[in-house]
This record gives structure tokens, sequence and C-alpha cells, in this order.
């Protein structure tokens, strides 16, 4: 008898342990899922723009005049690979291509436009007028921000690393119309979109005492000795006084400063014509040679050095 009432107690006992062990896993996955649901709902707060649709990417498509013939394409192309863990199709195979077919289009471009930049020079201006920060102006200048599909790496900063999104997103666009409309089509919507924002090329050549500069530069082309010339003066013997100098090699000025010294303006007027020099735009360029052969040199031209 009180084996069987022990044998009962326990049984109790074990199914009292086993209710209670049952009912706080039940009351800890119910906790968990409240707050998972908490924590989506302040994320999505957060998240002001609602998750793209397939109207955005054929609104998107339509706004910049494409016609990829894939309603998915342009999904792909605005899903970041952060975006579901890496499970959908994402874009990064696009934007691989799509950097090299920017580089081929932009350095020949640039090539062909600034003749008197040197290799260095010329990287640099591609780095600042056609890098991550700009192509990402481009893509705001697209609306492609509303189409994103991406996770940045901090919910509590969800603004933190769009710009280097939306610019690989840009490159994966190039990479996108390359592929499925050729490489005429991808020339002529860089130039149409990229080609046609101003380049500042006075921001990145660098000079750092342009009096020698210049002279060595009129020596290298075989010019004349540059003579620094006052044009106009006003107030030479007061507290404000005003110099307008011109650099002169033989009879042409090439070069034009002002200050409030003579040092200051001839240093200002061999800066002005060594930037006129570098800086100096080929107009009208054309450059719309056999697209099935991407090679910058033709065949019945050698390759030369870029002169400096």
């Amino acid at each position: 008898m009180f084996s069987t009432a022990a044998t009962v107690m326990r049984g109790s006992r074990i199914g009292a342990k086993l209710f209670v062990t049952g009912g706080s896993r039940a009351a800890l996955s119910i906790g968990t899922a409240h707050k998972m649901a908490k924590e989506t709902g302040n994320a999505a707060g957060r998240r002001v723009v609602a998750e793209p649709g397939a109207t955005t990417f054929a609104a998107l498509e339509a706004r910049l005049n494409l016609t990829f013939g894939d309603s998915t394409l342009m999904e792909q192309v605005c899903t970041h690979k952060s975006y579901g863990q890496g499970r959908v199709a994402h874009n990064e195979r696009l934007e691989w291509i799509g950097k090299r077919v920017l580089n081929l289009y932009v350095g020949e471009h640039l090539l062909a436009t600034y003749p008197n930049l040197s290799p260095e020079a010329l990287q640099d201006v591609q780095h600042a007028s056609f890098g991550m920060s700009s192509l990402a102006e481009v893509g705001r200048h697209f609306g492609m921000q509303a189409a994103m599909r991406w996770e940045p790496v901090s919910r509590d900063a969800p603004g933190v690393g769009l710009t280097k999104v939306l610019g690989k997103a840009v490159q994966a666009l190039v990479g996108a119309v390359y592929q499925r409309q050729g490489a005429a089509a991808a020339r002529a919507f860089i130039a149409q979109h990229m080609l046609s924002r101003p380049v500042d090329v006075e921001a990145v050549v660098q000079i750092t005492n342009p009096r020698v500069m210049l002279v060595a530069l009129t020596r290298q082309k075989g010019m004349e000795f540059p003579v620094a010339r006052i044009l106009r003066e006003t107030g030479r013997f007061t507290s404000s006084p005003v110099f307008i100098v011109g650099v002169f090699c033989g009879t042409k000025m090439v070069g034009m400063g002002f200050g409030s010294s003579l040092k200051m303006a001839e240093h200002r007027a061999a800066k002005d014509a060594l930037l006129k020099h570098y800086a100096k735009e080929v107009k009208n360029i054309s450059l719309t040679g056999n697209e099935e052969d991407v090679s910058l040199f033709s065949q019945d031209s050698p390759a030369s050095a870029v002169p400096v």
C-alpha cells in the first residue's frame, strides 16, 4: 500500500515537473515570438520605405527608358547580396561586369578628352568624378534608393552604407544594359547619364610650385621662356592694392592672375597657365568604333604614350 502510494506520488511529481517544464517552454516560445514581433515592428518602423514591389522596378525601368524584356532583371539589379542573406538573386555578378564596362568607356573618354593629363592624373579624375560617391549620386538621380533591397549593418543606423550600395547598384545597372542590350547600348547609356556630368579636373591636378612647373613645361614643349607682365594695378601705395598679372610666352598670354601683391598675382597667373594646359578639353569627340572590338587602340594607329 505504501509502495503504491509512493509510486503515485512520484508519478504526480514527475507529471507536475513535466507540466511545469512544458508550460515554461510554451511560455518561453510565446515570449520569444512577442519579442521578435516587437523587434520586427521597431525595425519596420525605422525603415520608412516600404518593401519595393514589381511596379517599383517597372517604373524605374520605364523612367530610364530601358527595355530588358525580363521583369526580374531590374529587381536583381536593385538587390544587394546582403538582402535575404544572399539566398535570392542579387546584383553582385552584374556589378562585376558593369564596373569593368564603366572603367573602359569612362577611361576611353577621359583619355581622348584630356590629352595633356598624365595617366596618374587621369586615374585621379576617374576616381573623383566616377567613383562610388559619384555613382551613388547618379543612382539617387535615377530614384534607385526607393527600389533598393538590402540589409544595413546596423538597424540603429539604417542609412549607413547606402552610398556604397547605390554605387554598386548603378554598376550593376550598367552591367545589365551591357549583357542584355550590348556594348553600343552600354556606351550610349554611360555617355548620357555619366559622361554628361561636369568633371572638375582642377581639383585633382596637383600644382605645388606653379612658376617652377611652368618653366619646366615650356622647356619640354620648346616654347619661349615665360615672362610675367603687369596688366593692371590699383592702390599700389595703399593698404589694399590689387595687381593683375599676365604670363606670356613670346607674344601669347598663357595665363592671368590677380592678388594683393605682385608675387601672389604672378603665382596665380602661372597656376592659371598650367591649369589651362592640363585641363584643356578636346570638344565633340567621337568614340563610336566597332563595338565588337573593345580595344582602345585601332590597328591603323599605334598606341602612344599620353603626353605630360
